[in-house]
């Protein structure tokens, strides 16, 4: 059986297709645990009970959650994770959808995999305004602790996870300290030990509606608390690792400034990128465009 786990919070704008997407999979062996994390008095607890309750009396495989109290996405997750009676485990985020053979085949793919394997992530669909704008199928197979740890790697959203429910326990969860990048927080304890298979079908469909984007001095304490964290197993790797993970946060953290139109700020990232490596004539040119663009919009 599948444990699906949907954590939400604020206005549960998708919440509705996200529920059906996992009452419309192919396979029937699943359950779905909800893990409502507003507050109990607020507009949004009351609505999310509200669309909750519409299923629970259709399906007796739809569990809910409540906590009495916010207490960040990451114990939400590990509140599901807890009450999970699944041999795998599926996160989707409340504002996401699966399509309907998605785990099927990833059950499909892990029951034939070794011991080395953790888990599968599979092509994905954004969306935006209910229009779709790329698909994203370039997925390998691999361990891509380097790439995670740079944020380079396109892991595309949170809903991408399905894991083995022993790996999940061994892991002890999410970390709660992470208010932010808890997946990828997640995803590097997990390369330490183990691959992903990576399936190019698109079965996963984010509802990318940029909503509650972190301003400039909020991601910078987000990646530092990160790169903190992780300061053991990047001091241990090759040189070239140890650069390409701190340019391309740097660079990541430059680019958000100037979206942002920290001009001075993006500068002092860019030059720090420049002290790990070479600014390509890509990543120039989105530097040029973005004064642009903050004056056009």
């Amino acid at each position: 059986m599948v444990s699906v786990i949907i954590p939400t919070y604020g206005t549960p704008c998708f919440l509705k297709e996200a529920i059906q997407s996992v009452r419309a999979q192919t396979m029937s062996e699943w359950e779905l645990i909800i893990v409502d994390d507003n507050d109990p008095d607020t507009e949004a607890r009351q609505e999310t009970e509200r669309i909750v309750n519409l299923f629970l009396s259709q399906d007796s495989r739809i569990k809910y959650y409540k906590h009495d109290r916010n207490k960040n996405g990451s114990v939400a997750r590990n509140t599901g994770f807890a009450a999970a009676k699944g041999d795998f485990i599926a996160l989707l985020d409340s504002d996401d959808e699966y399509l309907p053979e998605r785990l099927q085949r990833c059950c499909n793919i892990m029951n034939n995999a070794t011991s080395a394997v953790a888990g599968v992530y599979t092509g994905c669909e954004f969306r935006r305004n209910g229009k779709v704008y790329n698909n994203y199928t370039s997925v390998k197979t691999g361990r891509f602790l380097k790439e995670t740890l740079a944020c380079k790697f396109m892991f595309c959203t949170g809903s991408n996870i399905f894991v083995r429910k022993t790996v999940v326990d061994e892991l002890n969860g999410f970390d709660p300290a992470f208010l932010r990048q808890q997946d990828y927080e997640f995803l590097v304890r997990l390369f330490e030990r183990y691959i992903l298979i990576g399936l190019p079908d698109v079965l996963v469909v984010k509802n990318n509606e940029n909503i509650n984007l972190p301003n400039i001095d909020k991601l910078i304490a987000i990646r530092k608390q990160y790169l903190d964290k992780f300061q053991y197993i990047i001091n241990s790797l090759p040189k070239q690792d140890l650069n390409y993970i701190y340019f391309w946060n740097c660079i990541s953290i430059a680019e958000a400034a100037m979206a942002q139109n920290k001009i001075d700020l993006a500068n002092d990232y860019y030059k720090k990128a420049k002290s790990f490596g070479r600014l390509s004539p890509r990543i120039w040119g989105r530097r040029i465009a973005f004064p642009i663009y903050n004056l056009i919009k």
